[in-house]
């Protein structure tokens, strides 16, 4: 017989246990502003939407860590660079549906440097063409550290690049500012929902080692 690994089923959730936002409301409360979709396999935006729900709960995750784990500053660097991968994924797809829905060919915009020139072009989500020329062009720049044999030296390595808390405060807004003009929320409901994105003062639990 498997054993279960939910806190909840085995009875030992705690009242005070952290828990990220639902899936289903992250996709068919929040996201459904983005674009109609039906909620059923059938359709394959409910997929697509799927993925982005799933990257904003892990989002949700990496930022608990932060807030509450005791990290290495290595540990610490690894997540700034997972958070800022994760959010150029959901922004990629979220102006990949966009694209498509103002009639670009999927096969000019499955790139992600080939999508944000269409999006700049066609002002995607009306964001403005120094939002696309400053901020998501600073993002791919991160991005592309996706590849570890692209540095060129140790002040070029992951450590160096990520270790800054001013990095994950910008990757943060940038996110912040795209999903804020996507879901045409005003800025106080978006400091609700997306409160994982608010700036971070100071890494509280980390130790440099």
């Amino acid at each position: 017989m498997t054993k279960s690994l939910c806190a909840k089923c085995t009875g030992q959730e705690s009242e005070n246990k952290w828990l990220p936002r639902p899936i289903g409301e992250w996709r068919e409360v929040i996201l459904s502003r983005v674009c109609d979709y039906k909620c059923e396999d059938s359709d394959p935006k409910y997929s697509i939407f799927s993925n982005i729900a799933y990257n904003l709960q892990y989002l949700e995750y990496i930022n608990r860590c932060f807030e509450e784990q005791y990290l290495t500053s290595v540990l610490r660097a690894q997540n700034v660079k997972t958070f800022t991968l994760t959010t150029s994924q959901i922004i990629e797809c979220l102006l990949y549906m966009k694209l498509l829905d103002m009639k670009a060919d999927k096969n000019d915009i499955w790139e992600f440097s080939r999508a944000l020139r269409l999006a700049e072009q066609k002002n995607a989500y009306g964001l403005g063409q120094m939002f696309y020329r400053n901020e998501l062009r600073r993002l791919k720049e991160l991005r592309n550290k996706v590849h570890l044999q692209s540095s060129e030296g140790i002040a070029d390595a992951d450590y160096a690049i990520f270790e800054n808390i001013e990095v994950l405060n910008e990757v943060k807004k940038i996110l912040f500012s795209f999903m804020q003009k996507c879901l045409s929320l005003p800025t106080d409901k978006m400091n609700e929902i997306f409160n994982f994105l608010l700036p971070t003062k100071e890494y509280l639990h980390s130790v440099e080692r």
